[in-house]
């Protein structure tokens, strides 16, 4: 399977690279003219955290409801949102997911896209927090404007779009703000199985930190690997838990998505319909999705990451439990 580092991807990065924010006066006139600013926004958005199955709900989604998701080429266009919005969903409206992926990497133009480059530069999202500041409000505001008008224009044929970016979880309420009335869903993944997976990607990756690091972890190099991610998985979560629109969200659980993804995946479209973001079904997906829990009794590094997670509940407070 081709990864990040494939020369398909190098090339895209390249055409990335080129200042196509200058030719948006083309889909301009478009937006002005049919793009809404009022009411609700027809969109979806999952805020999940790193190796917490956001990649399996993303395609879970794109291959079981009719929706225009950030796709690779629309990705590669990010700069001309319209523009590659279109391009996308003719690309993708028949697209039937393989449920592969690469460390949240799914290739293929088709592919659902986690979306860097087009979150940094429409709502000032990195993945750290000191990357989610760059932007003046003003300028911020502007953009997700446009981009809110964009997503209206796009919804005329009947598909909301839909997209799973992980630095969404620094900034949850900034996401609710800046698109009023779309569908927020938070996927949850029990806490020791979410660190262990993102510990066995930083091992494989031969890095301190994987993804997301929210500004909680600053200074933690020195701690142990089990430490580390622990922190990672508690302090995302808590801003989770802690933001204004947490009420509002709809909680899918992994594992229970991974059980029975027609239910799950009904269970969003229903959310969508009763919050006004009418979406149809697609395709049927499979039965279930095969995974794995930690076992804190006899893993050793479930073990220590318990431990650590026991030690910052303790300290901090803790986190919100969700059946």
């Amino acid at each position: 399977m081709a990864g990040r580092s494939s020369v398909t991807v190098r090339l895209a990065r390249y055409i990335q690279a080129f200042p196509l924010w200058l030719f948006r006066f083309v889909e301009w006139p478009f937006v002005a003219l049919f793009g809404k600013q009022r009411g609700n926004t027809a969109a979806i958005f999952v805020l999940a955290l790193p190796r917490s199955g956001s990649t399996v709900t993303y395609q879970s989604i794109c291959h079981g409801l009719t929706v225009n998701y950030l796709s690779n080429l629309w990705h590669l266009f990010y700069q001309l949102p319209l523009i590659g919005g279109w391009l996308s969903a003719l690309k993708a409206r028949h697209h039937r997911s393989d449920f592969k992926s690469r460390h949240g990497f799914v290739p293929g133009l088709d592919g659902p896209a986690e979306g860097l480059r087009f979150w940094q530069w429409w709502l000032d999202t990195g993945l750290s927090d000191r990357d989610c500041d760059a932007l003046p409000v003003a300028k911020r505001q502007a953009r997700s404007g446009y981009l809110r008008r964009v997503f209206s224009v796009l919804a005329r044929s009947g598909q909301p779009f839909a997209t799973v970016y992980l630095g969404h979880t620094l900034v949850p309420d900034r996401v609710n703000q800046a698109f009023p009335g779309a569908v927020v869903i938070r996927l949850r993944r029990e806490p020791v199985s979410n660190a262990l997976s993102l510990l066995k990607s930083m091992r494989a990756n031969g890095t301190d930190w994987f993804s997301v690091k929210p500004h909680e972890c600053e200074g933690l190099d020195a701690a142990t690997e089990h430490e580390r991610v622990a922190a990672q998985v508690y302090w995302l979560n808590r801003r989770l838990d802690s933001a204004a629109c947490a009420e509002t969200m709809l909680t899918v659980h992994y594992e229970q998505l991974c059980e029975n993804p027609e239910r799950e995946v009904g269970r969003i479209r229903n959310c969508c319909v009763e919050s006004g973001v009418p979406v149809e079904r697609k395709f049927e997906l499979p039965e279930l999705f095969q995974f794995k829990r930690a076992d804190v009794k006899a893993d050793p590094d479930a073990i220590k990451i318990r431990e650590a997670l026991d030690k910052l509940e303790a300290k901090y407070g803790k986190l919100e439990v969700v059946e």
